[in-house]
């Protein structure tokens, strides 16, 4: 049941894992041209897996072994794609979503429209609105963006980053931190002091809109974006331990 398996959603075949087993169902959510095969996503499935616990990865549309075409993806179809393979695979029973970067912003809107079913989030140098504070488009880019659909930018993570008309014209519906965040279910930001991609202090603005108590904000201070060190990694399989 582990192995990879697809389904057909929205013109696209998702790919996904599902490992079968006790609930709540642990759900990695990848950052942004990312897959279910990094080095976080493949400790949570390690960890599910010891200890007999369902869990489910995902590649969005167009992103990873899924189908589909990456350029017309966004937060709104993302959401929904992540959404509809937690349907199928667990169509009941308590869910704790686990966002890495962008991944965090899709966890915290998906975990709004899970509602009561969502057990838990845990956001890894989540990323909500990145849009608004971190991708400043020049007017050389708008032009791309006018000609050709699409402009690009350097990654320090592989391979550039292509951001897509579609994905810029979706954000502005898909923003979190121009008010409060309808999530009561636990949540757990981990954030490294010395993340150059994303603003640790986000994890606090976060952590202030969400409408539940149960929050946690969790410094490294020598942790960088990726938290994919084995120390970094331990303390992500303890703050799961946490939550189930």
């Amino acid at each position: 049941m582990d192995g990879l398996q697809h389904l057909e959603h929205d013109g696209a075949a998702l790919a996904y894992r599902f490992q079968p087993g006790h609930g709540p169902l642990l759900v990695f959510l990848p950052g942004y041209m990312s897959d279910m095969t990094g080095a976080k996503a493949e400790a949570v499935a390690a960890w599910a897996k010891a200890r007999g616990q369902a869990c489910l990865r995902l590649d969005y549309s167009g992103c990873g072994a899924s189908g589909g075409d990456f350029l017309t993806g966004s937060i709104g179809r993302w959401t929904d794609d992540a959404l509809a393979l937690v349907d199928h695979a667990w169509p009941q029973g308590p869910v704790i979503l686990v966002g890495s970067s962008m991944g965090g912003w899709i966890a915290l809107r998906a975990g709004c429209k899970l509602k009561d079913r969502l057990a838990g989030l845990v956001g890894i140098a989540a990323a909500p609105d990145f849009t608004e504070w971190g991708l400043s488009i020049g007017e050389a880019e708008r032009r791309q963006l006018e000609m050709q659909g699409w402009f690009s930018r350097p990654s320090d993570y592989g391979e550039p980053y292509r951001y897509s008309r579609a994905f810029i014209a979706d954000a502005p519906a898909q923003l979190l931190l121009d008010g409060q965040i309808a999530i009561t279910a636990p949540v757990r930001l981990l954030h490294g002091q010395r993340d150059t991609a994303v603003p640790w202090r986000l994890s606090l603005d976060i952590a202030a809109r969400l409408t539940g108590d149960d929050v946690q904000v969790r410094l490294i201070k020598d942790g960088d974006h990726r938290l994919s060190r084995d120390s970094d990694l331990a303390i992500l399989n303890a703050t799961l331990g946490e939550l189930t």
